[in-house]
């Protein structure tokens, strides 16, 4: 019969042999879609973990730096207080000592606040650490910027620049700020270790004190 010579020709209609290929084919791309999917997503998260420990190193360095800094400040602070209180008991600690020392603390306790945040979160990105340091750092004028400057903080000084404005024969009045002026929560390092070298002359202290505090602002 024609069917029956078809088949011998073509060969067996049920290839077993065949199928076995076939079925082979299908779990091994199956397998391969499977390994580059977990392939990627290992891939993502080791990229994830290695910006994060880059994040942190970076973090933890600039932190360090500012915690030492900051440490040595109330150390010296602390120091004097204690001097003046054991040499001139008679007299008050000098109220500019113990403010600039309760400015340094609070600088303190909101840097460690920052860096326990920052530690927190878990999508920081590489900059995220330092970045949340750098947010302390609130910008404060000079205590010899006029009040023509954008940073002057005594409104009445301010406002005998505007008088004077409108007055163009007057010059302009610097504002004059003293080491016991009150400080804000989140005063910057750089301002405390100015007022602090302000301080250090006004007190007429020693020089190497002064120039130890000039290190910590530019180390």
């Amino acid at each position: 019969m024609s069917w029956v010579k078809a088949v011998s020709v073509d060969g067996d209609v049920f290839d077993e042999d065949g199928d076995d290929i076939t079925l082979q084919n299908k779990e091994w791309k199956k397998n391969m879609e499977k390994r580059v999917k977990d392939g990627y997503r290992d891939g993502m998260d080791a990229g994830k973990e290695a910006s994060l420990q880059v994040g942190f190193n970076l973090g933890y360095k600039e932190g360090a730096e500012k915690m030492g800094a900051v440490g040595q400040l109330k150390g010296i602070l602390s120091a004097l207080q204690t001097w003046y209180s054991l040499q001139q008991p008679e007299s008050p600690v000098p109220p500019s000592v113990s403010q600039l020392l309760r400015a340094v603390v609070r600088h303190e306790e909101v840097m460690v606040e920052k860096m326990s945040m920052a530690q927190l979160q878990a999508s920081a990105s590489v900059g995220g650490i330092t970045e949340s340091m750098e947010d302390m750092e609130v910008e404060h004028t000079n205590t010899d910027t006029d009040c023509r400057g954008d940073g002057c903080g005594n409104k009445d000084c301010c406002r005998r620049g505007a008088a004077q404005e409108a007055d163009s024969t007057s010059p302009p009045t610097p504002c004059q700020t003293t080491t016991q002026s009150s400080f804000s929560p989140e005063e910057s390092l750089d301002h405390l270790l100015r007022s602090c070298m302000d301080l250090v002359e006004e007190l007429g202290l020693p020089e190497q004190l002064f120039h130890h505090v000039q290190q910590l602002r530019n180390p």
